[in-house]
């Protein structure tokens, strides 16, 4: 997928056509090197690496990690008031002056006039009286950058990302090391997380480092080329939202649960390659099984239940007596000699069984293997409570039978000889 910016627009007249089927710039002596020469020279061979970055990479594949982690762990202290500045808490380590709780703190959000001022922490451990896991309500936080007093505290939900490279738009592109709330006091998010692309010119204006950095000569200082940039955002939209066309779904979470998630490279024409190979010698084949997990789907005392009464399931049902919630477990697989990985429990809704017939005086075949009566059984340990006490009549498989020198027929059964009284086929 090539960049979506045009680049032939003022000042920079980059008029590069792949249908023309140029591929070099030949530039020549005695006449003015054209600036959209030196454009369309880079544009020749962006479009080279981009012919072979689209056959081994798809667009939105992780090329270096980049892993994205969440966290439905991500413990927020609400403040009632602060001393000192609240970005200067990040960072640091607060103790509780009640509790004797220690934690770092991992960021922090200003208020936005509805909620307060929020930290977030890691907590270290317990408090002074060995059971305390959280911060007091009420109680005076000391940090280095001064002193805190607790609202409350509440569980929230972030995700993050590692610095990484990603192919973007025919472009392996940095992304840097970013954090996303999802939600801040509660941690049963429903989000696609992702990258979201921006595409922009930078100018000296923009960014004076740009200016001509030639010291002690007369240009020094003057403004030159402008420059091409793609930022990578990390971002979270609701599940229903198709505003993709600048954004690469990395992660996607359903009530906390997460349900897929990106592990490693997606390859393109290399991987339809690996894939074919994969099936023809091994087929279709599960590496992790996926268990089935049949639940009552409204909760109800200790049934098992998945959702509270009222509340809507992932299918979009409200919860109902009616219905099951069938769990498919996390599981991997390969399916056409693709990897098929499953991250979490999902559960799809489907209805209790409602009508039945009824019959009477039915006539019913029942399937029933050879068998032997035996009236006399030899090296079988006793397996009741009173010695001695080993019933004579018992039905066995016939596996192998002989004629002693007395006529008897015997049965020979997993080792055991049984002496036949009357036999039935």
């Amino acid at each position: 997928m090539p960049s979506k910016t045009d680049f032939n627009v003022s000042p920079y007249y980059d008029d590069f056509t792949e249908s023309k089927k140029f591929h070099r710039v030949m530039y020549r002596p005695a006449y003015a090197v054209q600036a959209r020469e030196l454009t369309t020279q880079q544009s020749i061979t962006q479009d080279q690496i981009e012919k072979f970055a689209d056959h081994m990479f798809e667009h939105g594949a992780m090329v270096v990690p980049g892993q994205v982690e969440p966290d439905m762990h991500y413990n927020a202290v609400k403040l009632t008031s602060l001393t000192g500045t609240l970005a200067d808490y990040n960072g640091t380590q607060v103790v509780g002056g009640t509790s004797g709780v220690a934690a770092d703190v991992v960021n922090v959000v200003a208020t936005d006039g509805t909620d307060p001022d929020t930290l977030f922490v890691k907590y270290r451990n317990s408090g002074t009286d060995n059971a305390s896991n959280v911060f007091t309500d009420g109680e005076t936080l000391t940090s280095s950058a001064g002193t805190a007093v607790v609202s409350t505290t509440a569980q929230g939900a972030a995700v993050k990302i590692e610095a990484g490279t990603y192919y973007i738009n025919g472009f392996f592109v940095a992304v840097d090391e970013q954090t996303l709330i999802l939600d801040k006091y509660t941690n049963t998010p429903s989000y696609r997380v992702g990258l979201t692309i921006a595409e922009s010119f930078v100018t000296s204006t923009d960014d004076t480092t740009l200016l001509d950095n030639a010291t002690g000569s007369s240009n020094a200082n003057a403004a030159g080329a402008h420059r091409f940039k793609i930022d990578l955002t990390l971002t979270k939209l609701s599940l229903t939202s198709t505003a993709d066309a600048s954004f690469v779904e990395l992660l996607r979470i359903n009530s906390g649960t997460v349900v897929n998630k990106v592990m490693s490279t997606d390859y393109s024409v290399l991987e339809d390659t690996l894939a074919r190979r994969t099936f023809d010698e091994s087929g279709d084949y599960v590496i992790r099984n996926f268990d089935l997990d049949p639940r009552e789907h409204l909760i109800s005392g200790t049934n098992r239940g998945i959702y509270a009464a009222d509340s809507t399931s992932a299918d979009g049902n409200t919860a109902s007596e009616a219905k099951l919630a069938l769990g498919l477990s996390q599981g991997k697989a390969y399916v056409k000699g693709y990897e098929i990985a499953k991250h979490g429990t999902t559960y799809v809704d489907i209805d209790k069984a409602r009508e039945f017939d009824t019959a009477s005086g039915i006539v019913t075949r029942v399937a029933q293997l050879p068998f032997v009566n035996v009236t006399n059984v030899f090296g079988t340990p006793d397996v009741g409570f009173v010695s001695g006490e080993t019933v004579a009549y018992q039905k066995v498989r016939l596996v192998s039978a002989t004629h002693d020198t007395r006529g008897t027929v015997q049965v020979n059964n997993d080792g055991l000889v049984y002496d036949i009284g009357r036999a039935k086929s």
